[in-house]
C-alpha cells in the first residue's frame, strides 16, 4: 500500500493498494496479476456520514469503515438507498437488476433497453429489484445515478478532482436517510420506456437530432443531394404537420435543398425512417451511405403534446401525472398596433411592421442588454437572443416568435404547436454556456462573411469576449414564446395545458423559466 494522503481540514484520505490476483486469461497457479486500486474516504462529522470510494467493486469495504469509524458504523443499505433517485427529474431506468425471491437458486437477472419495462412490471410480483440505474435531469443538467440494495451509489459523471467528488458524495447520505422521501413516490415517479409499435396518438411539437449525435457533429460529416453537400451543423429538422392522425413526417433542410422523410412503425422492431420521395446521402470519412439509413440507425428526438417524447432508441416516454395549466395571469401582453400579426420575420431590412421587430423593441427596452441578436434562420437557437453579464452570471433570453394564422387574436391552439416545439428544441445547447455562445459566435461570423449581421445591439467583439468568459460563468436562461395570434382574454384550457407542458419540460430538464407574450 502506498503512503496515505490525509487532508485533516476537509476530513479526506486517499491511498493506492496493491494485491496479487489470479490472471483472468487462463488457469495458471504459477501466474498472478498485480492489481492496483485507488481508495478515497471522506468523513462528514457534522452530518454523521462516512463515504468510501474505491476502484475495487468486489467489496463493500466494511473493514475500512470500521478502521475509521469504529465497530458501531452501520452500512446504509436496502431499498432506502433508492431514495437517491428522487434527485433525478424525468428519470428513466436504463438498467434494472432482479433477484428471484422464490426460486431456490435465487437467480439474478439484469435487464436493459426494452427489457426494462418487462422487468419493472412483468416480473415484479416474485422478484425484487437489486439495483437500478437511471438517467434524467437535476440541477439544470443531464445526470445519471445508480443505486444498489447492497449500499452502493454511483454515477457516470466524472469528478474533476477529490474536492469535486466530496461535493458529489455529501449529497448522498442526507438523501438516502431522509424519511420524508417516500419510496413509493420514488418508484412510481419513473418514466418507463414503452416500445413505439405504432404512430403515437399525440400531436408532434418538435423534432431534433439526439444529444449524443450533436456532440459528434463536425465539418467532416455531411449530407448530400444532387451533388450539393452541407455539414450536419448547417441542417435543420422540421415537422411536416402538427396533427394526431396523419403520417409522422419531417423535413431535413439545408441552404440549397430539402428532403422529406416518414417514420414507419413495426410491431416487433424499432421504428424505421424512409424517404417520402427521394433519398439523400450521408458522407463521412468512412464512406458514403443512405441518408434514410443513417437517420434510422441514429434515431431522432420528437416531443409531443402531453409531455410525451419519442427517444432515438424508438421508445416512448410519457409522465403519468395531471397536466399543468399555464396561469392566465402569467401571460404577458404588449402593444401590437401597427404590426401585421401574420408576418413573423423582420428580414434584412428590419421591417417595423413584423412580429419579430416589435418583440425586439419591447424586450430590448426591459433591461440593459449587452447584445441583442437576430438569429432567425436555419439552425437558429432562437429568433432573438439577448445577453448580458452580471457579476458571475451570464443572463440569456431566448425568444421564439410565431405568426398568427388569423387576422385577429383568438384561441387557436394550432398557433401554438410550432412555437411550443421550438421552445423545447436544442435545450442542451441552450443550457451549456460554451455551446450556446460558440454557436451564436459561429453563426454571426458566417453572416458577416456574406456582408450581413444579426447584431441589433452590441458588436462581435463583445460576443467574442462573452465566448471567452462563458465557461467561468453561471448560465441563467429564460425562454419566451411570442404569439400575437393568441388572446390572453380568450385563451382556452387546452392552450394553457400545452403551454404548461412546455414550461414544465423546460424547468425540469434545464431549469429554464418560460415567458409567454400574447395579445390582450
Amino acid at each position: 500500500m502506498t503512503r496515505i494522503g490525509i487532508n485533516n481540514k476537509d476530513k479526506v484520505a486517499w491511498w493506492v493498494s496493491r494485491e496479487a490476483t489470479p490472471v483472468r486469461w487462463g488457469d495458471f497457479s504459477s501466474f498472478n496479476e498485480l492489481v492496483h486500486h485507488l481508495h478515497v474516504v471522506h468523513v462528514d462529522d457534522a452530518a454523521g456520514f462516512l463515504y468510501i470510494n474505491s476502484t475495487n467493486n468486489d467489496s463493500m469495504h466494511e473493514d475500512i469503515a470500521q478502521a475509521i469509524g469504529g465497530e458501531n458504523v452501520a452500512l446504509v443499505k436496502g431499498e432506502t438507498v433508492y431514495r437517491i433517485l428522487s434527485k433525478v427529474k424525468r428519470r428513466v431506468p436504463t438498467n434494472v437488476g432482479l433477484l428471484d425471491s422464490v426460486s431456490r437458486n435465487r437467480r439474478f437477472s439484469m435487464h436493459v433497453g426494452q427489457d426494462v419495462l418487462h422487468a419493472w412490471r412483468g416480473e415484479g410480483g416474485t422478484k425484487m429489484k437489486t439495483n437500478i440505474f437511471a438517467h434524467g435531469f437535476a440541477d439544470s443538467r443531464a445526470v445519471s445515478f445508480g443505486a444498489s440494495r447492497k449500499g452502493r451509489v454511483w454515477s457516470h459523471e466524472q469528478a474533476q478532482d477529490i474536492h469535486d467528488w466530496v461535493r458529489w458524495a455529501t449529497q448522498v447520505g442526507p438523501t438516502v436517510t431522509d424519511a420524508s422521501i417516500s419510496l413509493e413516490s420514488v418508484m412510481s415517479g419513473f418514466l418507463l420506456p414503452e416500445p413505439a409499435r405504432e404512430r403515437p396518438p399525440y400531436v408532434p411539437l418538435s423534432i431534433e437530432w439526439p444529444y449524443q449525435l450533436v456532440a459528434t457533429f463536425s465539418e467532416r460529416r455531411k449530407v448530400s443531394y444532387k451533388n450539393q453537400s452541407f455539414s450536419l451543423l448547417d441542417t435543420e429538422l422540421s415537422l411536416s404537420n402538427h396533427t394526431v392522425d396523419q403520417p409522422l413526417r419531417f423535413r431535413l433542410r439545408t441552404p440549397a435543398w430539402e428532403l422529406e422523410f416518414e417514420f414507419d412503425f413495426h410491431e416487433d422492431d424499432p421504428p424505421t425512417i424512409r424517404p417520402v420521395t427521394e433519398d439523400g446521402q450521408i458522407l463521412t470519412p468512412a464512406g458514403t451511405g443512405s441518408l434514410a439509413a443513417f437517420l434510422t440507425a441514429n434515431g431522432l428526438l420528437i416531443t409531443f403534446e402531453g409531455e410525451a417524447v419519442l427517444v432515438e432508441q424508438g421508445f416512448m416516454l410519457r409522465p403519468d401525472r395531471e397536466r399543468r395549466l399555464f396561469p392566465i395571469e402569467a401571460i404577458e401582453t404588449i402593444d401590437w398596433s401597427g404590426v401585421d400579426i401574420k408576418r413573423e420575420s423582420q428580414g434584412a431590412d428590419r421591417d417595423p411592421a413584423t412580429i419579430q421587430h416589435r418583440a425586439i423593441q419591447a424586450l430590448s427596452a426591459e433591461d440593459e442588454w449587452e447584445l441583442v441578436i437576430d438569429d432567425d434562420g436555419a439552425g437558429e437557437l432562437a429568433d432573438i437572443v439577448l445577453l448580458k453579464r452580471t457579476e458571475d452570471t451570464l443572463e440569456v433570453l431566448m425568444v421564439h416568435c410565431k405568426y398568427s394564422s388569423g387576422d385577429k387574436p383568438g384561441a387557436r391552439i394550432d398557433d401554438l404547436y410550432d412555437v411550443c416545439g421550438q421552445s423545447m428544441k436544442m435545450n442542451r445547447a441552450k443550457s451549456i454556456p460554451e455551446l450556446l455562445t460558440k454557436r451564436l459566435f459561429r453563426r454571426e461570423q458566417h453572416r458577416q462573411s456574406f456582408g450581413k449581421s444579426g447584431l441589433i445591439a452590441g458588436d462581435i467583439a463583445t460576443l467574442a469576449a462573452i465566448v471567452r468568459e462563458a465557461r467561468y460563468r453561471t448560465l441563467n436562461v429564460a425562454v419566451a414564446i411570442v404569439q400575437p395570434g393568441m388572446s390572453k382574454s380568450l385563451v382556452s384550457e387546452d392552450m394553457r395545458a400545452l403551454l404548461g407542458g412546455a414550461e414544465r419540460f423546460l424547468v425540469e430538464t434545464h431549469g429554464m423559466r418560460l415567458r409567454v407574450i400574447a395579445s390582450p
